[in-house]
């Protein structure tokens, strides 16, 4: 890396110039597509291709976009159905838009320690209020890997002219294993920030043709929309734009001296813009309520370096063993890049060296497949012992949460670019080469190509929820919902959202501190929590002794319950004889829920049981 051209915007690393009736009009808009008389506005029409895919690849849920979803709304999926119902719902009634106390009553729920969607909930807060957070969830997943792959498209197109090989590149990236093993993460799959951040990081350290202020600008505010979207893939960015830095800088230290003053004042910029964005959220989730140290991901879910080989059943390719063998990894299979696109990149590796594309993006696709392995290598399931650089770098703050394995994100994308730099390069050439990129890219794409939609299950929200039933509560009353909501039971809080709102709730499914602070998954234990879960379990109630009557009160006082609410679930008639002798009192049936609206615990000394 000789001069400034390092990754400037080359037609493709080939031994001679396309010629001139391939080359794009500098001074019109590349909107030819097909050769001849043909002419579409291209960019358009991949965006809608691309999120056909993507409607296609989530085809079952949208047999009943408004009532039915991944896992039914249980699980990953009701976090992120709740937070997208939080946001306008919090705007419309005044709420702290980063802290709810509408879940884990009293204690509420710090936003920015957990997945919150803050950005993309305000976006689509209309659609959320018109037609319920369950549609918007489908169709944040719809976007997700749509805009991903489009975005990355764009991206590419800045050192790859034709289309449809940019197109190739994106679809490697957008609809990548390492992005299709997230549908339930929204904030892992809404990924469509990062081609745009890392272009923008190219423009201010490499090519200099905007004024700097405004490319700044531009990174400021796509930095600060990541916060509030996914702050982990955020970080992952920022990791790997450091390394784009470092690579640049040593490669052009000479040509670089005179353009720092331009690259200076875009980072500056860059940084006051993203400040005033991130101020607020980030001294809520350093200082305020319900914040948390510590690793949050404590497992090691990191890569397995036969994952780049090995397929599973997400790909249509997979024979049985293969998928047996993946099951043993402790990543699964989001390193996937198939051997057919390893060999491409392999062959570019040699036969293209020279270019200086080329050899930075191959340094950057590496450096995140390294670090995507983890602390430790990991080969066939079993733990090698061999230390890898991400053993150093997890010990940083905030690194340590990262989840190794989602790095792979980033191998895909910078593999999608080098494909497409391949398949232009191949195809300029003309004649039978033709054919042969043709050929490649297909056989990439099978290799890669998904076994099948995925699945969608019913919501069965209670009609009490839904209707006009739950609106006889007090309005932002505390409804004790069974089951108890946790990690392993999320669905009542699906429930909850459906019902906008209408009233606050203990327990849920969110990351929250314990007494020490370190990070939980859920409320900490109670002995309702625990007697609760135990009969959802199938574990058979305590004796109501005076001693579980005082303990499950102190935990309805210190909860303020105004009603309970027992909903579809297993043990159900365990669930209502435990509670109708609890309470005193049976409970009515309405809406497919049993519900006692005003419970009294039983104690005969109830300043007794206050002070308690």
């Amino acid at each position: 890396m000789t001069h400034s051209t390092a990754v400037t915007q080359e037609a493709a690393p080939a031994e001679r110039p396309a010629p001139a009736e391939e080359r794009p009009d500098p001074g019109k808009p590349d909107r030819r597509w097909l050769p001849g008389r043909w002419r579409v506005p291209v960019q358009p029409l991949l965006l809608v291709v691309f999120l056909g895919l993507a409607l296609w690849l989530f085809a079952p849920a949208w047999s009943s976009p408004t009532g039915s979803t991944m896992r039914g709304g249980d699980g990953d999926p009701a976090i992120f159905i709740w937070f997208l119902r939080w946001t306008p719902f919090a705007l419309e009634h005044g709420h702290d838009l980063l802290v709810a106390h509408h879940l884990n009553y009293p204690d509420g729920v710090n936003l920015m320690w957990n997945t919150s969607l803050v950005l993309p909930g305000l976006v689509l807060a209309p659609l959320t209020t018109k037609f319920g957070p369950v549609l918007t969830f489908n169709v944040l997943l719809v976007l997700a890997y749509g805009l991903s792959a489009w975005c990355a498209y764009l991206a590419i197109r800045r050192f790859v002219p034709g289309h449809l090989a940019a197109a190739v590149g994106g679809l490697i990236y957008g609809f990548s294993p390492a992005v299709r093993t997230q549908p339930g993460h929204p904030h892992m799959s809404l990924a469509f920030l990062v081609p745009l951040m890392l272009l923008l990081l190219h423009e201010i350290l490499v090519r200099q043709r905007r004024p700097p202020w405004l490319v700044g600008a531009a990174l400021g505010l796509l930095a600060g929309c990541q916060l509030l979207t996914g702050e982990e893939l955020l970080a992952m960015t920022g990791l790997l734009g450091l390394v784009l830095f470092l690579l640049l800088l040593l490669g052009n230290l000479r040509r670089l001296r005179g353009r720092i003053v331009h690259a200076l004042v875009a980072f500056v910029t860059a940084g006051v813009v993203f400040a005033a964005i991130a101020a607020w959220p980030l001294s809520v989730q350093f200082t305020g309520p319900q914040k948390i140290h510590g690793d949050i991901q404590e497992r090691n879910r990191s890569n397995d370096l036969q994952g780049y080989v090995v397929p599973s059943t997400q790909q249509a390719i997979a024979p049985e063993a293969a998928a047996a063998r993946v099951a043993t990894f402790a990543g699964g299979n989001s390193a996937y890049l198939g051997v057919p696109l390893l060999l491409v990149l392999v062959v570019i590796g040699l036969r293209w060296w020279r270019s200086a594309v080329v050899r930075v993006t191959l340094a950057l696709l590496l450096v995140a497949a390294v670090l995507s392995l983890g602390p430790r290598l990991l080969v066939g399931g079993r733990d090698t012992g061999i230390r890898l650089p991400m053993a150093y770098l997890e010990r940083l703050p905030l690194l340590d949460s990262l989840i190794p394995s989602r790095l792979a994100q980033l191998t895909a994308l910078f593999a999608g670019l080098l494909l497409a730099l391949f398949l232009h390069g191949v195809w300029r050439r003309g004649g039978w080469r033709r054919a042969a990129a043709a050929a490649v890219g297909l056989t990439v794409l099978a290799s890669l190509w998904p076994a099948w939609s995925l699945g969608a299950e019913k919501v069965a929200t209670p009609p009490f929820f839904t209707s006009a039933s739950v609106r006889e509560l007090p309005r932002d009353g505390v409804t004790l919902v069974l089951p108890f909501p946790n990690r392993a039971i999320a669905v009542p809080m699906t429930w909850q959202a459906e019902s906008n709102l209408w009233f606050r709730m203990p327990g849920g499914y969110f990351i929250g501190p314990q007494p020490d602070g370190r990070p939980r998954f859920d409320t900490n234990p109670s002995s309702g929590s625990q007697v609760f879960s135990g009969i959802y379990g199938g574990r058979p109630p305590p004796p109501l002794t005076k001693h579980w009557r005082r303990a499950l009160a102190r935990d309805f006082v210190r909860w303020r319950v105004g009603s309970v609410v027992v909903g579809p679930m297993p043990n159900r008639a365990v669930m209502v004889r435990f509670l109708t002798d609890l309470l005193g009192a049976r409970p009515e049936k309405v809406g497919g829920v049993y519900l006692w609206r005003d419970p009294k615990v039983i104690l005969a000394d109830r300043g007794k049981r206050a002070r308690t």
